[in-house]
């Protein structure tokens, strides 16, 4: 590429993300794409990102097949998930609950900080105790829009090896 073609495609990418708004849809409609992958189960289906809490965006999920919860190869998640399989009787309807989030802290044309979190959580019913889920966490931060643009997927990806 030329350098006249470099800077005309670096005006494209500013005119069309300059604005917050258009990089946090993009950002959403990019985490909703990866949704039907890593996140639907039996239970849930058609998610979309929504508010978790302050600043922090995206969806949970809840699987109630415990088949299908064991399909995972997460070796630190499965052992969990083996866990709760063994030790909670089917009539008490045991589940794992997945969630994709994005914690933003930063989010401009110019720079940004974003924390994309995957968690398992195993710890049926209540799901408050940490010693039953798992949570991988990756930072991503840029310096331009073409960063944003290229590795905001790749990221995502990252994040979401642990519901494989």
């Amino acid at each position: 590429m030329s350098d006249k073609q470099i800077q005309e495609w670096k005006e494209k990418i500013q005119n069309r993300f300059g604005d917050e708004s258009n990089l946090y849809e993009y950002l959403f409609s990019t985490m909703d794409n990866f949704y039907y992958r890593y996140l639907e189960t039996t239970q849930s289906k058609n998610l979309k990102t929504v508010e978790l809490s302050p600043k922090v965006w995206g969806a949970r999920s809840i699987e109630t097949s415990m088949v299908d919860a064991l399909k995972i190869k997460n070796p630190d998640a499965k052992k969990g998930i083996i866990e709760l399989a063994k030790t909670t009787p089917r009539s008490m309807n045991p589940s794992v609950t997945y969630e994709l989030s994005v914690l933003v802290k930063e989010l401009t044309s110019n720079k940004g900080e974003i924390h994309f979190s995957a968690i398992i959580d195993w710890g049926h019913p209540e799901q408050d105790d940490d010693s039953k889920r798992f949570k991988k966490t990756i930072v991503f931060k840029y310096v331009d829009l073409t960063q944003f643009r290229k590795e905001l997927a790749i990221k995502l990806e990252e994040v979401c090896e642990s519901f494989l």
